[in-house]
């Protein structure tokens, strides 16, 4: 009796020491096992950003099984790239240009160049060794989670001289074909990849400066389906601009 009094105290302690806020974020934590972009205290998130916290075994209420499903693969994922980098130094460049994360659809691995050309050089569709690399120990990763797959080409706004027999459409869909021949060659199954997508400048990474080199990049979609009638909140951009490189 006076431990389950000591036990009622306590979450009344708990709950009067809490604002609303903090009570909801707690909440969602044990339904699908993401923490919002804070480590939660009292009244307050701590400013660090936690990738992916580890599903709470607790079944999730109907409608959420996606949610858990895409943290827990997103979660895999990541481990997979954190130990990649630990063992291959060469590898460390291309990782900091890597995020994955949680969309509507799946999760979204995007390797993204900058303007040392270290993925790819300028007008070219031959994807350089840094970048070859990193794919062929993705590779693996992706053929063990066994998800369909959809991989996207993306290029910048530079346009391509007058008269030249090559558009951005078509550069784009070169590196993600590239990309997909690797991946290939790396275990994933030609079965696994549904789409192979060139997306040129419509999607660009820096909506603000269509010419930023980051907005060259490869794009793996790991689709994970979603219950009918269930609608998660996706952060992709899109936002159409003429012509790239």
């Amino acid at each position: 009796f006076v431990t389950a009094m000591m036990a009622l105290f306590m979450v009344l302690w708990l709950l009067a020491s809490t604002d609303q806020q903090t009570r909801q974020e707690i909440s969602n934590y044990f339904r699908t096992g993401i923490l919002p972009d804070g480590d939660l205290s009292m009244n307050r998130a701590a400013q660090i950003t936690p990738s992916v916290i580890q599903a709470s075994p607790t079944p999730a209420p109907p409608g959420e099984e996606a949610l858990d499903e895409k943290a827990e693969t997103a979660k895999q994922l990541m481990g997979r790239l954190d130990r990649m980098a630990a063992v291959d130094p060469g590898l460390a460049d291309v990782m900091r240009n890597v995020h994955v994360q949680i969309t509507e659809d799946g999760i979204v691995i995007e390797a993204v160049d900058e303007a040392r050309g270290l993925l790819f050089d300028v007008s070219s569709a031959k994807l350089n060794e840094p970048l070859e690399r990193f794919l062929h120990a993705l590779g693996p990763a992706l053929a063990n989670i066994n998800k369909p797959l959809e991989i996207n080409g993306h290029t910048d706004a530079r346009p391509f001289p007058s008269g030249a027999r090559q558009s951005n459409w078509d550069l784009s869909y070169q590196r993600a074909d590239a990309a997909r021949e690797i991946l290939e060659d790396s275990g994933v199954s030609a079965r696994q990849i549904t789409g192979v997508f060139a997306r040129g400048a419509s999607q660009p990474y820096m909506p603000d400066d269509p010419l930023a080199p980051q907005n060259r990049r490869l794009s793996i979609l790991v689709k994970i389906a979603k219950p009918a009638g269930t609608k998660l909140a996706s952060t992709d951009h899109v936002a159409p601009t003429d012509g790239d490189r």
